[in-house]
């Protein structure tokens, strides 16, 4: 017996997973009215695209589980082509259904990238940066049970960021970040929720999620989130005033 899977919608992560679920019944159900609409579904070109369209749909699920990089190059693609055959159906072929379920896919897809965009998935980390001179991480010290790790922090959005760090950790393990800004030392409480295995000689990133326990933690992420930002803006000019002299 076929069992289908179940989300945790209250996870983002699931969340994800189930809009695009959502996106590829849609994609589906429009595809084959179009075929029908136009009368072209007993044809070669219909079963040659519509493997095609597995075949994309089958690599961006695996993209997305693994959290490969390759999975933004296929929203994109697939952007393009819900946006184009939303177009042509609503104004073109007149096909207002068919145009709307397409317009659903996309919104879907819009909504998929913006959740998984999270340092917790996707961080922007700078490979190519290898000078610390101008990367915008703040040093920090992870404490996880009692005991204190070296370790820098780096892409603070959404209530969350990527801790690098020489050490494993298991997903779901709290811990405590200290670090030391503007000459004020305290404590933000935090939970991996991610972690993504390191290049030869690179400290591990993990994703972590802010535990906001009371509104000075959020006060205290806030002022950190708007340090980083700003010493990043710093060090990029910093970089280029380097380059030019």
């Amino acid at each position: 017996m076929l069992r289908l899977p179940r989300y945790n919608l209250q996870n983002s992560y699931d969340k994800v997973k189930f809009l695009t679920v959502l996106q590829f019944v849609f994609v589906l159900i429009a595809f084959i009215a179009e075929a029908i609409s136009t009368k072209s579904i007993l044809y070669f070109s219909f079963f040659f695209q519509f493997a095609i369209l597995l075949a994309i749909f089958n690599f961006y699920f695996k993209a997305l589980s693994n959290l490969f990089y390759s999975f933004w190059n296929i929203s994109f693609i697939l952007f393009i082509y819900y946006l184009v055959s939303m177009i042509r159906n609503l104004t073109i072929s007149e096909h207002v259904m068919i145009g709307f379920v397409f317009c659903l896919s996309l919104a879907c897809l819009i909504m998929a990238c913006y959740i998984i965009s999270s340092p917790l998935y996707y961080p922007r980390v700078n490979w190519w940066e290898y000078d610390f001179r101008f990367r915008a991480d703040i040093r920090c010290w992870a404490d996880i049970e009692g005991t204190q790790y070296r370790g820098r922090l780096s892409d603070l959005r959404r209530g969350a960021a990527c801790l690098e760090l020489f050490h494993h950790l298991p997903v779901n393990q709290p811990l405590q970040i200290h670090v030391e800004v503007l000459n004020q030392n305290f404590t933000l409480f935090a939970e991996v929720r991610s972690k993504r295995e390191p290049i030869l000689g690179r400290s591990i990133i993990y994703g972590i999620k802010f535990v906001h326990h009371d509104l000075e933690q959020k006060q205290r992420l806030k002022l950190l989130t708007n340090y980083w930002r700003e010493n990043k803006k710093i060090k990029i000019r910093n970089k280029f005033s380097a380059l030019k002299s």
